[in-house]
């Protein structure tokens, strides 16, 4: 994540209830779709269509477990869009260095 696209990506991988909902359900720890189609009371394809989604933002790692596949945060990407966050609402003098038009009020 290292421009505004690549955190927008993310962030759009986020902008829906139920990946917000399954990343609240792993914040607690590994789970597999079984438990996320438990506790949301959701098909498995509808939960698995939005855990491919948070996979391919690299929101989740997928763990396979004999015939299971575990999913957890990936805690790395989720402090990088932290700090990234952190950097682009913050001030500062070379990142704010472009000359400013002279608009009316």
């Amino acid at each position: 994540m290292d421009n505004i696209a690549d955190i927008a990506e993310v962030l759009k991988a986020l902008a829906d209830n139920t990946r917000l909902e399954i990343i609240n359900l792993l914040s607690c720890g590994k789970m597999c779709v079984c438990d996320l189609v438990e506790e949301l009371d959701l098909s498995q394809p509808n939960i698995s269509h939005h855990l491919k989604i948070l996979k391919n933002a690299d929101l989740i790692i997928a763990t396979k477990r004999g015939r299971w596949v575990d999913y957890e945060l990936n805690q790395e990407v989720f402090e990088q869009l932290q700090n990234n966050l952190k950097y682009i609402t913050t001030y500062d003098a070379q990142k704010c260095n472009f000359e400013r038009s002279t608009c009316e009020q």
